[in-house]
């Protein structure tokens, strides 16, 4: 951990009662000192029990999928039994909507900013329109937010051939998440979402021809096609100052930690 991260933590260490602490002889580079360590978990604890108390709450994808339409919102979902064949409805007009709903919600004492990036989008009109960012007073909870994206046949289909050379899909849907408080010493709360799958599949008795996942007897629906997360891992960041830049560091063992 460099000099630099315990300056700044020393700096602050008044406010939050850790100065004491923190102000040790030793701040060498390189390795830590126990007690750099337990201050450093000691603040870390801190800032979790101040940290804005909000949820974050995925619907599994809706099943059967749901057709483009030119609105780009989509309203229908494809037939039961419908088949694309290839070439003639590999184009764009035949497009299918990956989708799952969420809803974010502040269970805080005091307002909060949620900043949506990547495929993510409210419906106006009809019409998909970006998020951006968001603020959330105490008891309130965002509107339907959609984490969504078009294919066409064609794409679907590269993903089912992917998933059969055991490859990761080329094509997915992708959206993150991120809340955090206006304290310059607190912290930052992410989630990154993702969804993708295999919807379309050949029809095992027709050449050229694609249907969607039918039902199986005992995996249910076209769902088990997909890849998906209801509860997607959260992600903290603890900083010693935002304005400064400085965050604190990781515990040990964990990604970027010690």
């Amino acid at each position: 951990m460099s000099e630099t991260f315990w300056t700044a933590v020393g700096a602050i260490g008044g406010t939050l009662a850790f100065g004491g602490v923190i102000w040790q002889a030793c701040l060498t580079r390189g390795a830590l000192t126990v007690s750099q360590l337990m201050a450093a978990d000691a603040i870390r604890s801190r800032l979790d029990s101040q940290a804005p108390d909000v949820d974050l709450k995925l619907d599994p994808p809706r099943w059967d999928p749901y057709a483009w339409n030119n609105t780009g919102m989509p309203c229908n979902a494809w037939p039961p039994g419908h088949t694309w064949h290839f070439p003639a409805d590999q184009g764009r007009e035949n497009r299918l909507v990956l989708q799952q709903v969420l809803t974010l919600e502040n269970h805080s004492d005091w307002r909060v900013q949620a900043r949506f990036e990547g495929d993510l989008v409210v419906s106006v009109d009809g019409r998909p329109t970006a998020v951006g960012v968001l603020l959330l007073e105490p008891g309130e909870r965002t509107p339907e937010v959609f984490l969504q994206r078009d294919f066409t046949i064609k794409e679907l289909s590269e993903n089912y051939q992917a998933r059969q050379a055991g490859e990761k899909l080329p094509h997915q849907v992708r959206g993150s998440v991120t809340v955090e408080d206006d304290r310059d010493n607190g912290s930052t709360d992410r989630w990154n979402l993702m969804l993708t799958g295999c919807p379309v599949e050949p029809d095992p008795d027709r050449d050229a021809l694609w249907r969607l996942a039918p039902w199986h007897i005992s995996e249910g629906s076209g769902v088990r096609t997909l890849e998906f997360e209801r509860l997607p891992s959260r992600q903290r960041i603890h900083w010693v100052s935002r304005a400064r830049d400085v965050r604190l560091p990781a515990p040990a063992g964990a990604p970027g930690g010690a």
